[in-house]
């Protein structure tokens, strides 16, 4: 169904197209129909109730008067309300979409999102339309993504222990036609409002100079004050800030390049 008309794209956390009804949608719902003299399927998604929870989808196929025939006409009580030659199918949005669901097939809502536990291709693929459920991953989940999109990039990851105290979370280390390159990263998954203050950055700097480090990176999910910036402007060969905004586009590039 990959060149499937569309008039209403699923997000996460959809709701039953049912007016009044609080339920998560679990199915697409279809206008379906067969030409015979030509053999050609027809579907399309229902442009008047592209959604439906299962409660309301068996309701309304128990429901619906009329026989399911090509060229035929049935009467739904929620479906095909413009009353369109054809009949209703279904499809779980699990199938459908699967990018936007886990292993078990429960959508993305923010608590799948907290309790995801390895971060993987269909996880990167819906933060990168969803940037703001960064906030809600685990803190050790996100320093597993940001070590996921320097892996992408070409380095060896290696992540700290989470007890360590020693201003980084992850070693990327990179060789190449000029040699070696070794990065710092500390990771901070902060609420936007939030922001990364200058003593971090001194800290990280002081670790990545004791190490001898190409640079030490600070990823964070929130931005950084204004201290920080300062701090940081005089050393940008040597210490890099990436925001919430810059996150942002590491997702959507590593989206790309999948």
């Amino acid at each position: 169904m990959t060149d499937l008309q569309r008039y209403k794209q699923y997000e996460a956390g959809a709701l039953c197209s049912v007016a009044g009804c609080d339920a998560l949608a679990e199915f697409e719902v279809y206008l379906y129909d067969y030409y015979i003299d030509t053999a050609v399927e027809f579907f399309e998604q229902d442009l008047t109730c592209p959604f439906l929870c299962k409660s309301h989808m068996e309701q309304n196929e128990a429901e619906a008067d009329g026989e399911r025939r090509p060229r035929g006409q049935i009467y739904y009580p929620f479906s095909n309300g413009h009353y369109a030659q054809g009949y209703t199918k279904y499809a779980p949005l699990a199938s459908v979409f699967p990018v936007l669901f886990d292993a078990t097939g429960q959508p993305f809502t923010k608590e799948v999102v907290i309790a995801y536990q390895t971060i993987n291709d269909e996880l990167i693929q819906f933060l990168s339309k969803h940037p703001d459920k960064l906030h809600d991953l685990d803190p050790r989940r996100f320093e597993e993504l940001v070590a996921e999109l320097f892996r992408k990039q070409g380095f060896q990851i290696t992540l700290t222990p989470q007890t360590r105290d020693g201003g980084k979370d992850i070693y990327a280390l990179k060789h190449d036609q000029f040699g070696k390159s070794l990065y710092l990263i500390e990771c901070k998954r902060y609420a936007k409002h939030n922001k990364v203050g200058v003593e971090t950055l001194r800290s990280l700097y002081g670790v990545a100079t004791v190490e001898n480090a190409t640079k030490g990176i600070i990823a964070t999910t929130s931005s950084f004050t204004k201290d920080a910036i300062d701090f940081a402007s005089p050393l940008e060969y040597k210490l890099s800030l990436r925001d919430f905004d810059a996150l942002s586009e590491w997702l959507i590039d590593y989206t790309t390049d999948a």
